[in-house]
């Protein structure tokens, strides 16, 4: 949480003096940090409650591609379908490279 100096309105800094936490203005004032240990451990269950009810699981023959699948012929299985992306690997001026994956075998290969 930001807090500000209540004598000049300048953001308030965290340091760090003899192990304590202080919180310091460019004016001169400066205070112990207090720190309320039950709001900021009912805020970490608060986000672990969110983040459980929003986690989906996929094995990973589940996952979606972005890819659009194109027909060309896998090299290794024989299949007709592949994801198809580009990538630029070399210098700016060289075209771009081809990448396919098969989507029966998963083999990847690439055309320049």
């Amino acid at each position: 949480m930001v807090e500000f100096c209540p004598e000049c309105s300048n953001l308030l800094r965290k340091k760090n003096i003899g192990g304590k936490v202080y919180l310091i203005c460019k004016c001169g004032y400066q205070r112990e940090a207090s720190v309320d240990k039950s709001k900021t451990e009912r805020e970490i269950e608060e986000k672990k409650k969110i983040l459980d009810r929003n986690l989906v699981i996929l094995k990973k023959e589940d996952q979606v591609s972005v890819n659009p699948i194109v027909k060309v012929t896998c090299p290794k299985c024989g299949n007709n379908e592949a994801e198809a992306w580009q990538r630029q690997i070399r210098s700016s001026d060289e075209p771009s490279t081809s990448f396919f994956r098969c989507t029966k075998c998963k083999h990847t290969w690439r055309e320049n």
